[in-house]
């Protein structure tokens, strides 16, 4: 293909129930034929354009993922189907085969109410493509014809449908964070999707940091003896406000297509000029947990503790091992689990577990 600009919309619905994310290829062509009605007439398209769908519907983390995967595996399929001047100025229904789309076009399962069918419209036409950035989503309610095919194929209540563009997600996802007060994680998050350059450090309020480089996101993990040490005036809870805030902003960040990069603070504050890529990769916690020592002698009985508090569950166990109290820190879901396993190795298969409320006892921690 060698059209000049490629427009990157999507048709969203909103559904009262979950819905089948992927259309045969018989309902994708019907539903493509519409959705190119529908453009023509909102964007007064007339020659040189040619448009691709994709009838799956995608949840907003997997659409908005650094450079964008799922436009441009669009795009490739395009590509191979426009070729040649007979085939230019076409329209491209992408469906599913025995329930199975293309590779690099499967949605990810998702029990969200709001989803997106992508589509790229290419053209040559400057004003064309200005128009379809500004005016979109403010002018891009479907038809009746097309809501009511998308009832009809879906077979749900469908309470919303328009177009948008991916900006129009971008900005929409902005004051929906905003709005939660976690407006931090989508500073993160779109510089990643959007900036040609991702690079961004950001610190909250509660002692949690996050290095972006590339789509690579990079953050400390602190235990409890470091995180007292490192920063004033923190109590136990404070440690799990950031326990948790990091658990959630690690989720988000995942969901939108960014490689965690959790690494040991060994070291801290870090110097902001010495912030580096090797740095973070020396320290990086390449196992689903990570070990600290506590050196100070330790009154630390002969099982297996759990810590954990009634919100964040188990934070940490610990072992006696060798007259040294290991603590073992989950960092993924996983964590605990190899963590029990790593232990029924160094003890035997049989263990007890005693639990400690570290609201109660939070020094045997440090």
């Amino acid at each position: 293909m060698n059209y000049k600009y490629q427009c990157d919309g999507m048709l969203t619905i909103e559904c009262q129930s979950p819905i089948k994310q992927s259309l045969t290829k018989s309902q994708s062509s019907e539903l493509t034929t519409l959705i190119a009605k529908d453009l023509h007439a909102v964007l007064n398209i007339q020659d040189n354009t040619a448009l691709v769908f994709c009838a799956a519907a995608f949840s907003t983390e997997q659409l908005l993922q650094p450079k964008f995967p799922i436009q441009v595996n669009m795009t490739q399929y395009a590509s191979a189907a426009f070729q040649g001047e007979l085939n230019a100025n076409q329209v491209l229904s992408i469906g599913a085969s025995d329930g199975v789309m293309p590779e690099g076009l499967e949605p990810n399962e998702s029990q969200q109410s709001l989803l997106h069918l992508p589509f790229c419209l290419y053209t040559d036409e400057l004003l064309l493509a200005e128009q379809f950035e500004a005016t979109l989503m403010h002018k891009g309610m479907v038809s009746p014809p097309t809501y009511a095919k998308i009832c009809e194929i879906t077979q749900v209540t469908i309470n919303h449908a328009n177009y948008m563009t991916y900006m129009d997600l971008v900005a929409m996802m902005h004051n929906h964070y905003e709005q939660l007060g976690l407006s931090h994680l989508w500073q993160v998050i779109e510089m990643a999707v959007v900036s040609s350059e991702p690079k961004t450090a950001v610190t909250t309020n509660t002692h949690n940091h996050f290095f972006l480089i590339d789509h690579l996101l990079f953050t400390p993990f602190f235990s409890y003896a470091q995180f007292n040490q490192y920063f004033t005036d923190t109590a136990i809870e404070d440690y799990i406000n950031w326990l948790m805030a990091q658990r959630l902003s690690i989720g988000a960040f995942t969901a939108h297509g960014l490689e965690i990069r959790a690494f040991k603070a060994n070291i801290w504050p870090i110097s902001e000029e010495k912030v580096c890529l090797g740095q973070f990769e020396n320290q990086r916690i390449t196992q689903s947990f990570w070990s600290e020592q506590l050196n100070q002698d330790s009154d630390h009985p002969n099982q297996v503790i759990h810590h954990h508090h009634p919100q964040a569950g188990v934070i940490a166990i610990s072992v006696e091992s060798d007259n040294q109290v290991e603590v073992h820190y989950p960092v993924t879901p996983h964590g605990i689990r190899d963590i029990e396993k790593q232990i029924a190795h160094q003890l035997g298969q049989t263990f007890k577990i005693i639990q400690n409320d570290v609201t109660n006892n939070p020094s045997c921690l440090l």
